[in-house]
């Protein structure tokens, strides 16, 4: 393999602002943090920072406007570009008056549980802020940051401190059609949902208008021997695309409940008594009025994440107990699962057409899952330590692609504990199946029988599959292998115009894509990265186009380390 080279750009603690791939070169444009003076010991223990990147449309001129709901696949990758375009770009926050906020009726609470908020910068003239453009919402200790994509400045500019219990995880949705599009939920167990508008406008020490939803299963986990509070701490949140004002929270204690915002508050936790922590029980509340209206016990110990397909028919969960699952969420019917090689599963994510999945964990390995064939269809391998973030980039294509059904490919990421963002490329004419057996041997050793788990059919619906033998799927390797934080990574995100990485301590750092005259500059120069490894993974991805070579039975010559 090619080690890194010794070019310049070499930035804090010695990493390297930029880094290649054949497309070109991805530097390091600008960080986003927060105040030293936050401290991460708060509460109940150390907290992890999360990442979501929000986009936040124009508000609609009358109440009667409702925004389109974008489809999946291919049209939600060009809503998502759009939405990312016509975002506040690279100029300064603009302000503007855009009419005054919606309060919440029913149980929203003012104060109570959520503390202080405070405008880090820019609060002169929030009150009129239209909040239009693309937006960070990351948390630290017990502070929820906001932060402008697109400006250069370093602090965030919002910031919502709770007084009894750390943030943990969020979500944004930007078709939500009352204003309350942020989900946050908390280590106690609790939820908040909250309008983002709302909070930008407010130049006050106090969020505007927040929805609060108890979890009152965790007035029955007190027992410190049981976990005490840890046992029912969010672990994610979820929009439900496709229906309205839905969302999902799971939890430590392998339980997800399903909400509705436009209903009542807490009125209704009369579920029935799990007896049997590692099967599935979906129940559902007596009452139509209240909140939850559904439980799902998944899994016995956490539900590590989970993910909505693009269209919101099929929900994804990974757990402590290293189990893929994943769900027709409208008949509530598991339609597949499978198990890592080793210890649990963290993350996993969707692409963008709906057809793949991605899963990572501890085993240091990134999972890829077919859906048409319910099982895994290739592993790689390139992480030293736990795989903490997954995604699709949906905004790349291979270049010069035709995009036909035999010769698409995907290009995905992956970061880690172990510092390092891994870039991989996926062509479907490498994972058919049947698997089509090289002469003499099985996909990824010279020697060895076919894989009888390959060359059988789809698994049964509903049956969780044990992990099959590795050397009986094929393997890949990554395209680009980056050191990009001194602190372990926990997210990682796409968006059309940049790579997003967060660490654990709150870090962010967005790499910008390279532009096309930079490509074309890339194509004449012999810039000191790897060596002359750019020109062999051109060469890998042209030869994975045309079928000739299949990189995921063999591992490729040179892999960029940077």
């Amino acid at each position: 393999m090619a080690s890194a080279g010794s070019g310049g750009g070499a930035g804090a603690g010695g990493l390297k602002t930029y880094f290649k791939t054949p497309e070109g070169r991805h530097k390091l444009q600008y960080e986003k943090t927060h105040s030293p003076a936050v401290v991460h010991y708060n509460h109940s223990g150390k907290t992890v920072s999360q990442m979501t990147v929000a986009y936040l449309k124009e508000k609609p001129a009358g109440q009667g406007s409702t925004p389109s709901t974008p489809s999946a696949g291919s049209g939600m990758r060009s809503a998502a570009a759009r939405l990312l375009g016509t975002g506040n770009g690279n100029r300064a926050l603009s302000f503007g008056s855009n009419g005054t906020s919606r309060a919440v009726s029913g149980s929203s609470r003012i104060g109570g549980g959520i503390g202080a908020s405070t405008s880090v910068s820019g609060s002169q003239g929030m009150a009129n802020y239209d909040g239009k453009g693309t937006y960070i919402i990351f948390n630290t200790a017990d502070t929820l940051f906001i932060s402008d994509l697109n400006s250069h400045d370093k602090d965030p500019i919002k910031s919502i401190h709770f007084s009894s219990s750390n943030p943990l995880c969020h979500a944004f949705d930007p078709e939500a059609k009352d204003g309350h599009d942020l989900l946050v939920g908390v280590f106690s167990g609790d939820v908040y949902t909250m309008s983002l508008r709302q909070q930008l406008q407010d130049p006050g020490k106090k969020p505007v208008s927040y929805q609060h939803f108890i979890n009152k299963d965790r007035e029955k986990d007190k027992d410190p021997g049981q976990g005490g509070a840890a046992s029912s701490r969010c672990t994610c949140v979820a929009w439900v695309p496709e229906r309205e004002g839905i969302f999902v929270v799971s939890h430590a204690d392998g339980n997800l409940y399903v909400y509705d915002k436009s209903k009542d508050g807490n009125t209704d936790w009369t579920f029935p008594t799990i007896k049997d922590q590692s099967q599935l029980l979906i129940s559902h509340a007596k009452s139509s009025k209240g909140n939850p209206i559904a439980r799902w016990h998944i899994c016995q110990g956490a539900i590590n994440a989970i993910s909505f397909s693009p269209d919101g028919s099929y929900l994804a969960t990974v757990g402590r107990d290293g189990y893929l699952r994943v769900f027709d969420f409208a008949k509530e019917q598991l339609i597949f699962g499978g198990k890592s090689y080793y210890g649990a599963l963290l993350c996993c994510s969707w692409s963008a057409d709906g057809k793949y999945l991605l899963s990572g964990g501890e085993d240091d390995l990134v999972q890829v899952w077919s859906m048409d064939d319910r099982k895994i269809v290739a592993w790689g391998e390139g992480h030293n330590s736990w795989v903490s973030a997954v995604a699709f980039d949906p905004y790349w294509s291979a270049p010069n692609s035709d995009e036909t059904e035999e010769n698409v490919m995907y290009r995905f990421g992956s970061v880690g504990q172990d510092t390092q963002l891994l870039l991989w490329d996926l062509a479907l004419d490498e994972i058919a199946v049947p698997l089509r057996h090289p002469p003499g041997g099985s996909p990824t050793f010279s020697s060895g029988s076919p894989s009888a788990h390959w060359d059988n059919a789809c698994p049964p619906t509903g049956v969780l599959q044990p992990s099959p033998r590795m050397r009986d799927v094929p393997k890949l390797s990554p395209l680009v292998a980056h050191r990009v934080h001194v602190d372990p990574l926990s997210g990682l995100e796409f968006t059309s115009e940049s790579i997003l990485t967060i660490c654990r301590e709150g870090l962010i750092k967005i790499w910008a894509r390279p532009s096309h005259s930079e490509n074309n500059q890339q194509h004449d120069s012999s810039e000191q990265v790897v060596g002359n490894t750019t020109a062999k993974d051109k060469t890998l991805i042209s030869s994975n186009k045309a079928g000739a070579t299949s990189s995921s039975f063999k591992q490729p010559s040179s892999v960029l380390f940077t």
